[in-house]
């Protein structure tokens, strides 16, 4: 059943993260990335210069670099909530009736109860600091 259950989140984050990982590589494309290749009449290459894509290019500030990051994890962080809540349930109905099977069971929703509560506490911490920080940079520049 744990291999079963690794396989599907393996998946799940295999989608989630390739489109990430398209945008990032279509931004390196077309976002002027200067590679130079130098090659010498015989044939060889003497030099290769790459340059990096920068991680603040698309938000521009680093708050908005954190933001992507955020958003990122939490969308990763609903599908295991929602993929354990399943889970969960399996776990009851495959209980029938065992006390220890169904604490157990109870004791995995609970997990997973506190870690989507987690999930939403990272979002509300991040949305209070933005405020404050922005109530105080409004203040200062007055």
């Amino acid at each position: 059943m744990n291999k079963i259950l690794l396989i599907i989140v393996a998946i799940f984050v295999f989608f989630a993260v390739s489109p990430v990982a398209f945008v990032a590589s279509a931004q390196t494309q077309t976002g002027g990335g200067n590679t130079s290749v130098q090659t010498q009449p015989g044939g060889g290459n003497t030099s290769s210069s790459v340059t990096l894509m920068n991680p603040l290019q698309g938000g521009g500030t680093l708050e908005g670099f954190l933001n992507d990051i955020l958003s990122f994890v939490i969308r990763i962080g609903a599908i295991v909530v929602v993929l354990m809540l399943v889970l969960v349930g399996y776990k009851f109905v495959a209980a029938r009736g065992s006390p220890k099977e169904i604490e157990d069971a109870r004791r995995m929703l609970l997990y997973t109860i506190i870690g989507a509560l987690i999930l939403l506490g990272a979002q509300a911490i991040s949305l209070g600091i933005q405020a404050t920080v922005q109530a105080l940079s409004s203040g200062i520049g007055s």
